[in-house]
């Protein structure tokens, strides 16, 4: 049995992971499987999995592309900010996932956003948080094009 590769990073700065369940989550751990948190939350929807074990998770109200819900989402979003207060929040998406990274910018946190290789064309969620990304990482080289100061992965995440 070979044994796990030790960490190369180690973040001490309170951090919240913003996703939704699926392949959005998947991507994002493998983006951050070489780091160790500190604090760290997730911020999700309900999906019916339990969180691991020891992490603190928030679920909001999925937007689903309705106003609405997406001012429900927000709301929800605020509080939980406003409650954990961290100093960086990175994400892969998706829209339940948006009012977080916007609302972030408000409690002066640093904001990672991940592009998902999983979309052919710039998704939603990227499109809107791109102005207010502290570090905008893309997977594919012709993202470039769309979103010019973005940062190329040196892999697929998928």
């Amino acid at each position: 049995m070979i044994a796990p590769a030790p960490p190369r990073w180690h973040e001490t700065r309170r951090t919240c992971l913003a996703f939704s369940p699926g392949g959005h989550w998947a991507e994002l751990e493998r983006a951050t499987a070489g780091i160790t948190f500190a604090d760290v939350f997730h911020v999700t929807f309900d999906d019916g999995r339990p969180a691991p074990s020891g992490i603190r998770r928030y679920h909001l109200c999925h937007p689903r592309r309705s106003v609405r819900r997406t001012l429900r989402n927000a709301w929800q979003s605020f509080w939980i900010l406003r409650r954990e207060r961290p100093d960086l929040v990175i994400s892969t998406g998706a829209d339940v996932a948006v009012p977080v990274l916007l609302l972030a910018k408000l409690f002066k946190a640093r904001v990672v956003f991940i592009e998902t290789a999983g979309s052919a064309a710039p998704t939603l969620a990227g499109r809107l948080v791109y102005p207010v990304a502290d570090l905008f990482i893309v997977q594919w080289p012709d993202r470039l094009e769309r979103f010019p100061k973005a940062v190329l992965a040196e892999g697929l995440l998928l």
